[in-house]
């Protein structure tokens, strides 16, 4: 998840989204490196439905970097879906259903939760999330949506586990190791 310094993850300015994920599509050396180690990482991507309306369109999923099974939790499935060479399966039976049907689909890779910061925060308050993994972009963005905004004030210990730090982008892993 690309995060500003102040916890912002998106907004309704365009602004705001290009400015957290140019690391991404506009990639150093170390960067296009680190994205390789995702891209090789990632197995299946679980996503709100919200992610899934503003990256689809009629010629597929826009900029989608991961060609691989997407679980969208959705409260219904909508007719038709975008085309191209990404799989989206339409989840209406909850978090777990979708991460369960991810991890089936994932084999051995990682299971990353993608879309939107109710998505994360409902999985991290279920106990579905093992790791974080934070692209904190040096920008401070203000009033827009927050990652950890409305997460359950339950404790969540971290530990890290790896950082890379890049002039575009520090990448953050942690490990979830107890509530």
């Amino acid at each position: 998840m690309s995060m500003s310094l102040d916890g912002i993850i998106g907004g309704s300015d365009v602004d705001t989204e290009q400015l957290l994920h140019e690391w991404f599509f506009e990639p150093s050396e170390r960067n296009a490196e680190y994205i390789d180690e995702l891209r090789t990482a990632i197995g299946a991507v679980v996503m709100g439905r919200r992610t899934y309306e503003e990256g689809a369109s009629v010629d597929g999923f826009v900029d989608n970097p991961y060609p691989i099974d997407h679980f969208v939790l959705s409260h219904d499935v909508p007719e038709t879906t975008a085309a191209g060479e990404t799989s989206f399966t339409f989840v209406t039976a909850g978090i777990e259903s979708a991460v369960e049907q991810a991890s089936g689909a994932a084999d051995t890779g990682v299971v990353c939760i993608m879309g939107g910061a109710e998505t994360v925060q409902q999985h991290l308050e279920a106990g579905l999330v093992d790791k974080l993994w934070i692209h904190l972009v040096p920008v401070l963005l203000g009033d827009e949506i927050r990652l950890f905004d409305t997460v359950n004030p339950t404790h969540i210990e971290l530990e890290p586990t790896n950082v890379v730090a890049t002039p575009a982008v520090t990448h953050l892993q942690f490990a979830v190791v107890g509530r």
